[in-house]
């Protein structure tokens, strides 16, 4: 830049010419701006004008005008200057300008990698970039929290360094072979973590490739499965576990015993099938409380875990009751047999010995039921059993144990599954009879010493279609089992309660009566069932007597004594029925509404016979008459019976030797005709 001006004053100012110099960039010019300031092109032209004007007039005032040659050359020098001036000005800007963006470039760059970095930073994906030879370049963070491992110690490493060996060679061909044709697979797999473990994993993994379509790169994308797999895992466990034992549930047990069975006939193998169930654990739950109870099927499954072989399974079907799948054998029949009760003996063992509940050993019986597939005999039925079927034969092995008093091992056997089938098409028909009116009801006499009618005892008879007529020791037993009693006595109550409303019947006041079952009347509505029958069908109930036995009250004293209570109110009265077979308590003859006992026909039959039988008979007829009850001996077919009862005063007798059940209308019509006699004798 052009600067003039003037030197200081002097004594001959005319004697020195004016400077003309060109200012550095940093310094001001005579305008006072910046020289690094940009100057657009006019305003710089216009500048050096006046500049320039101004040069002349000092020049010509100065006298140094008269050189015109000079002072043109001098001119045209300047006007050179002033271009190469304005193209500098020109270039500055430029270079300015392309600053400017390449800043903001360069900050718009740095603020996205930023982001980008953050985004990577907290994203829960793993990002893993290899070559084109699956080595490990680089991974983000989210890597290591998955794997544990950083990316300092997999970087340059092959990837299979990270596989588990639950996948073989074949899994990761397929992976390749994808890859290659069309650069892209996802899938699950499980990794090696650095603690050693194995961990699934859901990968996506795709192929970067160059201009030439050439591969470059993989890039992976983990997803971590962990928690997936957990709630996974927790789905099988609730499928397939007991919850409370963790041990195999039902569902288990059948598929695994399918699976068995199958091996069984492929291979020519026997399989044993334990079933258990705990003796008394229900008087356990209901004294100590359902807590403890749980507590103690706990303790129980892990003993029995810990007595099986690894191969074995055992399972929890229900509230106390366990299976035991044995592995099957190659063995014969005998020695499968013998190792199935040497495992039944240990549970045994192991359970007396007893279970640890609150630092304190419970001792615990259980009854087992063992059953062998196949068959001795291999019939059709063997070839085609099921799981259940095997189970159901186990069961009925385990019930055979329990009813000779628990703690006890039984083997099924083939009658076993006989008397099965016969009792389950019984029950069926049992069913069907009720509604059909194949049941009978019979009256058998009741007399007293001179072999007067004073009452009737009711009972009940099957007419089958086909069988004839069914043994009330055949299907009483099958109805007890189910709610079938009920109903057969709810029928006998009925008909008895119209017989006792008959005019011959109210006439002469006979009493009648009838068998209650204990499962009937431990049922809720029962005192309601005899209220409605004596209301519809107008029956006296003082002429209607209850049978009972002393199982009623065992289990329940409080809540029979309750019942008998409410009946006897009504006017109803009770008999003990068997007296002097069970387990016979003088207490309850003592605390309970008993108006009569029934001395058991086994003792009568041998009365003559047996002296044992005959003191036995004494005595009961001691204490009846001590504490004022009615006597009725049933079961007397000889004189020889009759006449030991007339020692004793008032036993009212009922056996063939006074007479057989008799259908009830049949019964009914003599005693019509009886009383139509005496009133015309009279």
């Amino acid at each position: 830049m052009l600067i003039h001006g003037r030197m200081p004053d002097s004594s001959d100012s005319r004697s020195v010419p004016p400077f003309i110099c060109v200012t550095d960039p940093c310094l001001e010019d005579t305008t006072g701006r910046h020289a690094g300031q940009a100057i657009n092109d006019s305003g710089l032209t216009a500048w050096n004008e006046r500049l320039a004007l101004g040069l002349l007039r000092d020049l010509a005032s100065a006298g140094a005008l008269s050189d015109h040659a000079a002072l043109e050359a001098l001119f045209h020098d300047l006007a050179a200057r002033d271009a190469e001036l304005l193209d500098l000005n020109r270039r500055l800007l430029q270079q300015i300008e392309a600053t400017q963006h390449i800043g903001a470039a360069l900050a718009a760059s740095q603020a996205h990698q930023h982001v980008a970095r953050r985004v990577f930073e907290t994203m829960t994906e793993a990002v893993l970039v290899t070559d084109r030879r699956i080595r490990i370049e680089s991974t983000t963070p989210a890597f290591t929290r998955i794997t544990g491992y950083s990316e300092d110690e997999v970087r340059g490493h092959s990837v299979f360094a990270l596989i588990s060996k639950h996948h073989d060679r074949s899994f990761y061909r397929s992976i390749r072979a994808e890859l290659h044709d069309s650069g892209n697979w996802s899938g699950e797999m499980w990794c090696r973590l650095k603690n050693g473990e194995a961990h699934p994993i859901w990968q996506n993994i795709s192929a970067l490739r160059d201009d030439h379509g050439d591969v470059i790169h993989y890039i992976s994308v983990l997803s971590d499965m962990g928690e997936i797999q957990r709630a996974r895992d927790t789905a099988e466990r609730l499928s397939w576990r007991d919850p409370l034992t963790g041990l195999a549930n039902r569902s288990l047990f059948m598929r695994e015993l399918t699976h068995a069975l199958a091996i069984a006939r492929n291979e020519g193998r026997h399989v044993g099938v334990l079933l258990l169930d705990l003796d008394r654990f229900k008087m356990i739950n209901a004294a100590r409380g359902l807590t403890t109870g749980d507590a103690l099927l706990t303790e129980v499954a892990g003993c029995l875990a810990r007595l099986l072989y690894d191969d074995d399974l055992v399972a929890r079907l229900d509230s106390d009751e366990f299976a035991v799948l044995l592995a099957p054998d190659t063995s014969e029949r005998a020695n499968v047999a013998r190792s199935a009760q040497a495992v039944a003996q240990r549970i045994h063992t192991a359970l007396r010995a007893g279970v640890m509940l609150d630092d304190e050993p419970i001792s615990l019986e259980v009854s087992i039921g063992v059953t062998l597939f196949p068959e001795p005999s291999a019939t059709t039925a063997t070839a085609t059993a099921t799981a259940s079927d095997v189970l159901r034969l186990a069961d009925l092995a385990m019930r055979q144990a329990k009813s000779g008093g628990g703690g006890q091992t039984a083997f099924f056997e083939t009658e076993m599954g006989e008397s099965a089938r016969e009792c389950y098409e019984l029950e069926h028909a049992l069913r069907n009879a009720i509604g059909e009116g194949q049941l009978d009801l019979y009256l058998q006499d009741q007399v007293d010493a001179s072999g007067r009618r004073i009452g009737a005892e009711a009972l009940v008879r099957w007419r089958h279609p086909q069988r004839g007529l069914v043994s009330p020791q055949v299907f009483i037993p099958i109805a007890e089992k189910s709610d079938l009693i009920a109903l057969i006595d709810r029928w006998v109550l009925e008909q008895v309660c119209e017989i006792l409303a008959h005019p011959a019947v109210h006439t002469v006041a006979l009493d009648i009566a009838v068998n209650i079952s204990p499962r009937h009347f431990r049922m809720a509505g029962f005192v309601d069932d005899i209220h409605a029958v004596l209301a519809s069908s107008g029956a006296s109930p003082h002429r209607l007597v209850l049978e009972i036995t002393e199982g009623l009250f065992i289990d329940d004293h409080a809540r029979a004594s309750a019942k008998m209570n409410a009946l006897r109110l009504l006017g109803l009265r009770f008999s003990l029925d068997d007296f002097g077979t069970g387990y016979s308590s003088l207490a309850y003859l003592k605390r309970l509404p008993i108006h009569e006992l029934k001395i058991d026909k086994s003792f009568i039959q041998d009365v003559i016979a047996d002296p044992h039988d005959a003191a036995l008979v004494g005595a009961i007829l001691a204490v009846a008459a001590r504490l004022g009850l009615r006597v009725v001996a049933e079961g007397v077919e000889t004189e020889d019976q009759a006449r030991f009862l007339d020692d004793s005063d008032g036993v009212i007798r009922q056996g063939y030797y006074y007479g057989r059940p008799e259908p009830a209308a049949q019964w009914l019509e003599k005693l019509a005709a009886g009383s139509r006699s005496c009133r015309a004798a009279t």
